[in-house]
């Protein structure tokens, strides 16, 4: 899959504020609806609060990988935010999340889904990469890096 497919400009967000995991879900999940507005807000936040219940989707470094199967999606849907403090997100390495890629994909997706996952866990285990998004200043930047993944 090309990822200028799985995320738009207008998905990516930075500098967001949230004071808790749910609050940095919630963010995704509207910025998710208006982007797609066939799927319900509380539907997607509630898809990403269960996929959470079963295990953190913060994969360390800051970094966290939340990610759901979501019913009548036709195309794997991305959305990425920073936020402009950390988060509790209960990740591998306990450390705060400042970067969430939010992954949605169609409810029958399964290796396509793990492809993907496999491909974002790569690209943000670079520090670089992780670098250059943290630092970046426009919604831009960080959807040129992305694309190329």
């Amino acid at each position: 899959m090309k990822f200028s497919n799985l995320v738009k400009l207008d998905q990516i967000q930075l500098n967001i504020q949230a004071s808790s995991k749910k609050k940095a879900l919630q963010a995704i999940s509207e910025i998710a609806a208006e982007n797609y507005p066939e799927f319900n807000v509380s539907t997607i936040f509630e898809l990403l609060i269960e996929r959470e219940r079963l295990g953190s989707t913060g994969i360390g470094h800051g970094v966290a990988l939340p990610h759901g199967r979501l019913k009548d999606c036709q195309d794997p849907i991305g959305i990425f935010v920073s936020l402009t403090e950390g988060v509790d997100f209960d990740a591998i390495d306990n450390e705060p999340v400042k970067l969430l890629f939010a992954l949605l994909v169609p409810e029958d997706s399964t290796q396509e889904h793990l492809e993907i996952l496999a491909r974002l866990a790569d690209f943000f285990r670079q520090e670089k990469n992780r670098q250059i998004i943290e630092n970046a200043t426009s919604p831009e930047t960080v959807y040129n890096l992305l694309i190329n993944i």
